[in-house]
């Protein structure tokens, strides 16, 4: 391993060229991409978003980021950036891939068969259970906490096969954690916009807690890493504190990004429905109004 800093030429030829990932993330903006074209031209008058497709894209480049790039490569050497990561495949890219509304989108893209089997997939027995909100919570939990703080991130690290089943499980269960939390497609479990706040706040409070614990560290909790941290880069223990940080207040930040993105929801919500019980009340008003004059015509004639 070099004692120095690697040029800017050879960090671009870190780029790794996986053809299973390439081959899934360039199907998923493929279909994506038909789907809100078929729908734009079929549907002109209710046009999908743009600012969906936009967000769906930038899911799908920021997994690449975190699967294909050098930022992949360094994260094999370097804790801060595996776990800068981690941050991408589990706080930034799937909020956008659910900000995109891809079930919504097919709806309304597929035809009656197609949604049929849309519907039994999200409303079946299996996917009822693992996206009950409080399952798919804990597994968010679990997950995470397993792949940053035990031994398996090491294994991860050295093993091309583990690290694809660490990037491919934690992508899924954040999926599954923020689909409840956004709301922004169909779900087998809605929750109302207290429960989506606490959900959210308490996944923040926790995660600060342990962000907070390991920091105030003084041994590496990842030995390998320590022993095999490049010269050129920062101390192990500072390369450990700079991946809890970059965890600790990029998770925090998207979690405050998240709790006031629904909480803007809930204020239009509640905003709606009092515009709907207004009217109602303003047309059971009319209407007393109008037997009334039927009532007082009535009686007036001679």
């Amino acid at each position: 391993m070099s004692d120095t800093a690697p040029g800017f030429g050879e960090v671009i030829a870190q780029f790794a060229f996986d053809a299973p990932w390439y081959g899934l993330l360039l199907a998923a903006a493929g279909f994506y991409a038909v789907a809100w074209l078929r729908v734009r031209s079929e549907r002109p008058r209710r046009p999908p978003a743009g600012w969906r497709l936009a967000a769906f894209m930038l899911g799908l480049a920021l997994i690449f980021v975190a699967t294909q790039s050098p930022l992949e490569h360094y994260g094999n050497q370097l804790l801060w950036a595996d776990f800068a990561g981690m941050l991408l495949l589990t706080m930034i890219a799937p909020p956008l891939l659910l900000l995109g509304s891809p079930l919504t989108l097919a709806f309304r893209a597929g035809g009656p068969r197609g949604r049929a089997r849309l519907r039994r997939f999200y409303r079946g027995r299996s996917m009822r259970i693992i996206a009950m909100p409080i399952v798919a919570w804990l597994l968010f939990a679990v997950v995470t906490y397993a792949w940053q703080f035990m031994g398996i991130t090491e294994d991860a690290a050295a093993n091309v096969f583990v690290r694809d089943v660490q990037q491919i499980s934690l992508l899924a269960v954040s999926l599954l954690f923020w689909w409840p939390a956004l709301c922004a497609d169909p779900v087998a479990w809605r929750m109302n916009h207290p429960l989506r706040v606490l959900y959210v706040a308490v996944e923040m409070t926790h995660k600060g807690l342990f962000g907070g614990m390991f920091l105030s560290l003084n041994t590496p909790v990842h030995e390998t890493f320590a022993a095999n941290t490049p010269a050129w880069g920062p101390s192990p223990m500072m390369d450990q504190r700079l991946a809890i940080l970059v965890l600790w207040v990029g998770g925090s930040l998207v979690f405050l990004v998240a709790l006031a993105g629904i909480a803007v929801s809930w204020i239009r919500y509640e905003a709606r429905q009092s515009h709907r019980v207004d009217r109602r009340l303003d047309a059971l008003r009319e209407a007393r109004r109008q037997r009334a004059r039927a009532l007082g015509g009535a009686f007036d004639r001679p």
